[in-house]
């Protein structure tokens, strides 16, 4: 008998499908110290200084943490990485499911993805398509101060792009939250998303360091 998938496995597998199409999980990097360090290394202009300064963040951060400690962190944010159209290396991002306690159906979760450019784009990845390159208000409710961003949405339609720094939840206004709450304003259905922030910081950092690599 086939056992139909529940809301939460609905989630992951879509949140998966929209890190462009098909991913596949890599092994977690080790988590990092403090965001204002991670900062600073972020900081550095040289590129192989850079990237030390990261290395020294995450055997520092390894050495503090229990193996038991080590997976649940890797669990929360999970890394995956697909590959570039025309063999261009491996594109990254770090994603984190939806609270299904406080998210509408509709809602998968936070993204957060390497950009070519320079800087990473944040996301809200969902499972009911929008017409791409569509516009959206997403409120953020009171929690982080109420907030209205004016958002784009990607192709194929799943992917709601967010106009803020994913420094924000590191060092930035958002850096204290303990999770997001919006509501994305949509003419068929408004929908709700709740998704935790624990771990957010480290994860950012090991992103940091895979878009450096990809």
């Amino acid at each position: 008998m086939t056992v139909a998938p529940n809301h939460h496995q609905t989630a992951l597998l879509r949140l998966a499908a929209v890190a462009i199409y098909l991913t596949t999980p890599i092994a977690a990097l080790p988590q990092t110290g403090a965001p204002e360090e991670f900062e600073s290394c972020k900081d550095i202009a040289a590129d192989q200084a850079r990237l030390d300064c990261f290395k020294k963040l995450l055997l520092n951060g390894k050495s503090n943490r229990t193996a038991a400690e080590e997976h649940a962190s890797q669990d929360l944010w999970p890394l995956i990485k697909t590959p570039r159209p025309g063999g261009r290396g491996d594109a990254f991002a770090i994603m984190r499911t939806g609270d299904t306690t406080g998210s509408d159906p509709d809602f998968a979760g936070l993204m957060i993805r390497c950009r070519e450019q320079p800087g990473l784009e944040v996301v809200l990845a969902l499972i009911r398509p929008l017409p791409p390159h569509s516009k959206r208000d997403v409120v953020i409710l009171p929690e982080a101060g109420r907030l209205v961003l004016h958002a784009e949405t990607a192709p194929p339609g799943t992917a709601l792009v967010l106009p803020i720094d994913a420094a924000t939840f590191t060092t930035g206004d958002w850096r204290e939250l303990k999770q997001l709450s919006i509501k994305i304003i949509d003419p068929d259905g408004d929908i709700k998303g709740l998704v935790p922030l624990d771990g957010v910081g480290p994860a950012i950092a090991k992103l940091s360091i895979a878009c450096q690599r990809g």
